[in-house]
């Protein structure tokens, strides 16, 4: 520019003109001088700023997502060919009719007006409802609260009652880490970020207690036992092992002696209110209608005690014999449980909640959340990276699972419901909740399966090693087969090819553990039960419209389509480890894996043809001669 600074624009704005000819004296003599020509912005000016530059960040995301949406489009569009059918939308993407796309956006309305309002009433000045007024200046010990469902349990509590006075977690010391370190770590995870955000000062108020539930007293010092007796007023006893093969003595240990220690240790609080103990569903598998009662437990709380203490060796060999009808160490144990809880606990404000097979999180604090990988998990997962290729299943049965998040929230009220309906002295049953899909909300494997197969296509992993295709059955015999020509086979000729090039054999020694993994599920894919809930609904109608908002566990009310669509989601990102940004890369990795297990498929069946005419031949040949 050749404007002379004596004709600049500066020198004729008020704001400016005194400050701009002092600057222009000190160039004329060849001066340096620092000076702030407009002088300090405003505070309107300043906010007016900010909201300009989060209008501009507004819309450069919602460019961004524009340029991806398009992105991706272009993609699919350009993998759209005969040999690659997972993109071809005649077969696995579904259009939607303006009547589905209403029904589909009117739900993802009320889902985000649902979690709007949760915001209002867990934020700010709103008013507290009945339950957060309950849980308000209460101090809570919780045992499990590293595991998948105590985590959860953990974050509710942090996030959506912020009033609590403290949450005392029994934590144990492992891999050299003592419990403060363990404890921080946790409450740095990414399930943690929105408690954060909504109570930042609530990480103040865990406080973890060194303690085992396999030791006497739970390995707690009289210290802390002191404090807690002093001051807990809610127990929420989460803890226990779920490897459902876990040797018996580590079982019993955990998951009976543990509760009975906790018990004992709740008849010391003096100021206690509520005890919930969390069983299973599937602790009285004997029967084929669970009710919400106590049955007959395989064994007495001191038999078993006197059995854990035998050699492990001798355990294993009459094992079969001890669990009998009982399935495996976990449901027995926790069957054993729940009688240590009905004897100790009498007259005590204790009830038990009894969930099925706790899957990923529905809606809290964010969809599709998950680090366990047991049960229907490991299933999905050994599908969706084409390790799995058969299972023994009935598709036809109910497989009765419910969300982690809606476990939680049921838990948490059924604390509440306790000490509500608790009377002094009490002698009567103690309240217990089977907190299942089945009896209001029933999904079959085969709709289950169906879904998650349906989701995720869309969304395959870049870790896949081959192809989706998964071939069930309910015939064990045929099992054996296809698991000998699908897994078997396969696993023996890579472990060849890899001893010709020097490497390790891997594939028989992994797939061997799949199995493992996979018997574990056999029990519960094959067979079906009807429980009763009569105590689920009857607590749900007792809450109030806020905290329906704020706890829900309305099981009716769930959407196995919508709960799908995000599990195999949360697995891909949480389980699998594999971030969104290889999505691109993984569909075309996808498509070539269709390709070659296309190419297999065909070039197995002229084999199996050749060689059925080579068998046939001589007969033929008998015939038409």
């Amino acid at each position: 520019m050749n404007q002379s600074l004596i004709e600049s624009p500066l020198l004729n704005t008020d704001l400016t003109k005194s400050k701009m000819e002092r600057w222009v004296e000190a160039q004329a003599k060849g001066e340096k001088i620092d000076i702030n020509v407009y002088g300090k912005a405003s505070e309107k000016q300043l906010k007016e700023l900010e909201n300009v530059r989060n209008l501009n960040k507004e819309l450069q995301d919602q460019l961004r997502d524009l340029e991806n949406t398009v992105r991706i489009a272009a993609i699919e569009n350009e993998a759209m060919n005969p040999a690659a059918e997972i993109l071809d939308s005649s077969e696995d993407h579904e259009f939607m009719s303006a009547n589905q796309l209403d029904d589909l956006y009117a739900e993802e309305d009320v889902a985000e007006a649902k979690e709007e309002e949760k915001r209002r009433l867990t934020k700010g000045n709103a008013s507290k409802t009945v339950i957060q007024q309950f849980y308000k200046d209460q101090c809570v010990l919780v045992t499990g609260g590293t595991g998948f469902l105590g985590k959860v349990l953990l974050e509710k509590l942090l996030r959506s009652c912020g009033d609590v006075d403290t949450i005392y977690v029994l934590i144990r010391s492992k891999k050299g880490k003592d419990p403060r370190v363990r404890l921080h770590e946790m409450l740095d995870d990414l399930l943690f970020f929105r408690a954060h955000e909504e109570n930042p000062k609530g990480i103040h108020k865990v406080i973890p207690i060194d303690g085992d539930m396999a030791l006497p007293g739970l390995g707690i010092s009289e210290e802390d036992r002191k404090t807690i007796t002093s001051k807990i007023t809610i127990i929420i006893n989460a803890a226990a092992t779920v490897k459902f093969d876990e040797k018996l003595s580590i079982s019993t240990a955990i998951n009976v002696k543990g509760t009975k220690e906790v018990i004992k240790l709740a008849k010391e609080c003096r100021n206690l209110k509520a005890i919930t103990h969390v069983s299973t569903a599937f602790s009285n598998t004997h029967v084929d209608y669970i009710e919400e009662k106590f049955y007959e437990p395989p064994m007495s709380v001191e038999a078993l005690k006197a059995v854990s203490e035998l050699d492990d060796d001798l355990i294993d060999a009459i094992l079969p014999t001890v669990l009998g009808n009982r399935p495996n160490t976990y449901c027995f144990t926790k069957a054993i449980a729940e009688e240590a809880v009905r004897k100790d606990g009498e007259g005590m404000p204790i009830c038990i909640v009894r969930p099925s097979i706790v899957l990923s999180t529905y809606e809290e604090p964010f969809r599709g959340w998950t680090d366990s990988i047991y049960g229907p998990t490991g299933l999905i997962i050994g599908t969706g990276t084409g390790v799995l290729r058969t299972m023994y299943i009935d598709m036809n049965k109910v497989a009765d699972m419910v969300p982690v998040d809606l476990t939680v929230n049921a838990i948490l009220a059924s604390a509440w419901y306790t000490a509500k309906n608790f009377k002094e002295n009490q002698t009567s049953d103690i309240p217990i909740y089977n907190f299942v899909s089945g009896a209001q909300n029933p999904c079959t494997w085969g709709t289950f399966v169906e879904l998650n197969r349906k989701y995720g296509l869309d969304i395959p992993t870049i870790k896949a090693v081959w192809y989706y295709g998964l071939t069930a059955t309910n015939n064990y015999y045929m099992f054996l087969f296809y698991n000998f020509f699908l897994h078997y086979i396969p696993a023996l000729l890579i472990d060849a090819y890899n001893v010709l090039r020097g490497r390790q054999r891997v594939m028989l020694k992994f797939y061997s553990k799949i199995m493992k993994m996979t018997k574990i599920l056999f029990y519960f894919s094959t067979q079906q039960w009807k429980f009763n809930d009569e105590g689920v609904k009857n607590m749900w109608n007792a809450l109030s419209e806020e905290d329906k908002v704020v706890f829900p566990f309305s099981i009716g009310e769930m959407s196995w389509d919508r709960l799908c669509e995000k599990f195999l989601l949360g697995l891909r990102v949480y389980i699998v480890k594999d971030d969104l940004s290889t999505l691109p890369e993984a569909r075309k990795r996808w498509n070539r894996l269709f390709v070659f297990h296309q190419m297999l498929k065909f070039g197995t069946f002229l084999i199996l043809v050749t060689f059925t005419y080579l068998l046939l031949k001589p007969i033929i040949s008998v015939f038409f001669s």
